[in-house]
Formats: structure tokens, sequence, C-alpha cells
């Protein structure tokens, strides 16, 4: 018996730090985030210029999640059968690492027009890498009601504009709250919200042919719910959200021949549902899938012209691994496969708790 439930709790630990990712959904809205350029344009000079290439729709697509990290929901498990909630206690603080590595690969056209007609195409191949290392707090304001912090630092290489950068991504503040408290015959239900800065390097301050961004340069707020359903030995696990993204004006950058002076992000939203299953005590697999969306960009230019381009949609088949290290710690490996060309060609992710002196501690 105790065997059983030991193994149930490591499989709830693995899909909670799943849940917490969902790959375009948590982290952060956060999703999450946490990622760069949402609607960082291509190299092109013509009105092409406008169109989002995969890798930077993407972008977009990620920040819907208000979930923070794959990590920030460890403590959300059953760790005794008097426990009313699944959210950390009121006065728990903890701290949780969560590094994340993407590849995108996709074509671009070059293309440049003068009095209508067409006088140079070039197709370029692109590959880009983006590293992501997101630190995150929780801190217990209630038994049923946390709050989290995530801060991001960024680092990505792009081969067609043969150039890097690294800094600060986008600072994302979040809570979650757990209305109900647990109870057998039903399911848990928990909401999250969250507001996502513009801390990171904006894609409308930088030359866009030259430079690379490490946040969205817009502010955004997201809400969603998460549930859980336990079948032995399976549990399955579903989320859903929405972003809002806030328009940005008193740009004034060139893309092409025109400047843009306003841009409308839209909005943003996602599911994603999966399953986990515990081989035993130390080590559990989990499958996810994950879809997320954008609708409603516009760019507004000096000229008075607008410009909006196609909703995007992104969708993300995940294999995550949980193995235990120590009594108290599991460290989850995840692998993530782009199924459309908006999504990632690759994502790998690595997350495990902090141990520091004071985490994990009540505050009085």
């Amino acid at each position: 018996m105790k065997d059983q439930w030991m193994n149930k709790t490591l499989l709830v630990l693995s899909i909670q730090i799943l849940m917490g990712t969902a790959y375009a959904a948590d982290t952060t809205a956060e999703t999450q985030g946490t990622t760069v350029g949402a609607q960082e344009t291509a190299v092109a000079s013509s009105v092409e210029t406008n169109a989002t290439t995969p890798q930077q729709a993407s972008s977009a697509l990620q920040q819907q999640e208000g979930d923070a990290t794959k990590q920030t929901n460890l403590e959300e498990v059953f760790t005794s059968n008097e426990r009313q909630y699944s959210l950390i206690k009121k006065g728990d603080i903890s701290a949780f690492y969560d590094v994340d590595y993407t590849y995108y690969r996709d074509t671009q056209l070059d293309l440049e027009m003068a009095q209508g007609s067409l006088y140079q195409l070039r197709v370029q191949e692109n590959a880009s890498h983006t590293l992501t290392n997101t630190f995150t707090v929780q801190y217990g304001i209630l038994d049923n009601l946390t709050f989290t912090a995530s801060l991001p630092l960024v680092a990505k290489t792009d081969n067609l504009k043969d150039t890097s950068t690294a800094g600060l991504g986008d600072i994302s503040l979040g809570t979650r709250w757990e209305p109900f408290p647990l109870k057998t015959g039903r399911l848990p239900l928990i909401l999250f919200g969250n507001i996502s800065t513009k801390t990171g390097d904006s894609p409308y301050e930088i030359n866009p042919t030259s430079d690379l961004a490490t946040g969205k340069g817009y502010y955004s707020a997201g809400v969603g719910a998460s549930t859980r359903k336990y079948i032995d030995p399976v549990v399955l696990f579903a989320s859903v959200s929405a972003n809002y993204g806030f328009k940005e004006s008193g740009l004034d950058q060139r893309r092409g021949p025109r400047v843009i002076e306003e841009f409308d992000p839209g909005i943003s939203g996602g599911f994603s549902f999966g399953f986990a299953y515990s081989f035993n005590y130390d080590v559990s697999m989990t499958m996810s899938y994950q879809q997320s969306f954008n609708t409603g960009a516009e760019f507004t230019y000096t000229s008075g012209e607008s410009y909006s381009p196609a909703d995007q949609t992104s969708s993300t088949f995940a294999i995550s691994l949980g193995v235990r290290v120590s009594p108290d710690t599991i460290v989850n490996g995840t692998l993530g496969i782009g199924l459309t060309e908006d999504a990632p060609d690759v994502s790998l992710g690595l997350s495990f708790p902090l141990d520091i002196a004071g985490f994990g501690k009540k505050i009085s």
C-alpha cells in the first residue's frame, strides 16, 4: 500500500512538472514564457517583410500560459491524507530552475520590388537556436493561493543574420488558486493568472535585419485552468489558457519601405492534455499534446496603412521522463517535437528544484 502511494506521488510530481510548461502553454504566459520576438519579421524588404517566420510566430504562441515553468507545480501533490489542498502550504517558499533549448529551421524569401515589378527573389535557409534559463520562486500566500515569479535569461543565435545575443527575458508574475479543497470523487481544479512584462530587448527597438531580441516587446496578461484524474496506475491531465497582448504605440522602426508606428499583438490561447505512467518509485514517463494559436495581430505604419499577419497555430508532442534523485528531489527531462510549421522543430528541457538555504522553509 505504501509503495502504491509513493508511485502515485512520483507520477503526480512528473505530470505537474509538465503541466507547468505545456510547451507553449505555461510557461509562462508565461509561459511559461520568457520567449522572444512575438512578431519579429523576416529580412525581406518588400511588403512581405511584415510576414512572420515560423520561429517568430511560435514565440507569440508561447506566451499565453500563465503557469510559469516546469517546476512551479512540484509541491502540488498529496503529501498527506489530511491535506486539504494540493498547492504549497501557507508561508512556504520554494525555488526552481529550468533550462530549455529550442531549434527552428525554416526557409525565407528575400524579395525586392520596384514600380510593381519583382527584380530580386532569393531563397534563404535559416536556423535559429535559443537557450532559456528560467529561475522561478513560489510563495504560499494561503494554503490554496500561491504567488509565483519567473526570471528568464535568454541566449540566441541566428545563422541567417550571423549574429548572437544574450540578456534578460520578460519577467512574469502570477498567482495560482485552488478554489475547492481536495475531495474523493471530485476532480481537483487549479485556476491561474499572470502578467508578463517587456523587460527583455524588444524586437521593435532593434535593427530587425541584423540584431536579435530577447523579449516580445509588449505587456500581456493571461488566465487558465488545469485539472487531473487518477486511474491507477495512470494519471490523466488537461489544461486550457488564454492570453491578451497590450498594444504598443509610439514605435519608430523601419521594416523594408515602411515604418511601424503601432503593433497590436492580438489574442493567444491554447490547451494541452496527456497522461503519465509510473514505472516504479523512482521513474515515471509522461506523454502530452499541446496546441496553441495566435489571432488578431496587426501592424500600423506611419503612412496610415495597416497589415494583419495570418493567424498562427502551433502544435507539439512531448515526452517527459521524471527520475527521483533523492527522497525529496525529482529531475524532469523533456523532449518536444513540433507538429506544425509554427512550432519549434525540436525542444529539450531539464527541470529541478533549487536547494538553497532558506528555500523550502516556512517563513515566520
